[in-house]
């Protein structure tokens, strides 16, 4: 009888302790497969959302925090075909923000994208009027 009771125990326990496993992996795999949306061939944390920052002669350029948490760009040409998504790198922990004018020339090709770092601080990139960037900088807060 005793033999009985303990395998019918440890039987008891490997289910549950499968079971376990099982519900544990469900939540681990699950939100992470719900957090991911595809736009344009790239793939990014929905969550974040997409940036769009319209130019002055009528492109459009897209941001995204890629599931890398760098941030990612792509843009139009004038004919209106999308570029490839090229990654800006960071360490996102946040959407992306566009903030004109910060540059004190008036440019309006000149703008500069922010967001909150996984590091804690804010973080901003300026893009220059040739298309350039100015390169990522922590700043104080947005």
């Amino acid at each position: 009888m005793k033999r009985t009771t303990r395998t019918a125990t440890t039987t008891i326990k490997a289910v549950l302790l499968t079971a376990a496993a099982v519900a544990g992996l469900a939540l681990t795999t699950t939100p992470a497969q719900a957090a991911n949306c595809s736009l344009g061939g790239g793939v990014y944390i929905c969550e974040y959302g997409v940036t769009t920052q319209n130019l002055p002669n009528g492109t459009t350029q897209q941001f995204v925090v890629g599931t890398d948490s760098a941030v990612w760009t792509r843009w139009t040409s004038t004919s209106g075909s999308w570029s490839g998504w090229q990654s800006m790198g960071g360490r996102a922990a946040s959407k992306i923000y566009i903030h004109d004018g910060r540059f004190p020339d008036g440019d309006p090709w000149t703008f500069w994208v922010l967001y909150h770092g996984s590091d804690g601080y804010a973080h901003e990139n300026g893009r220059k009027h040739d298309g350039n960037w100015t390169g990522w900088r922590v700043v104080d807060d947005f």
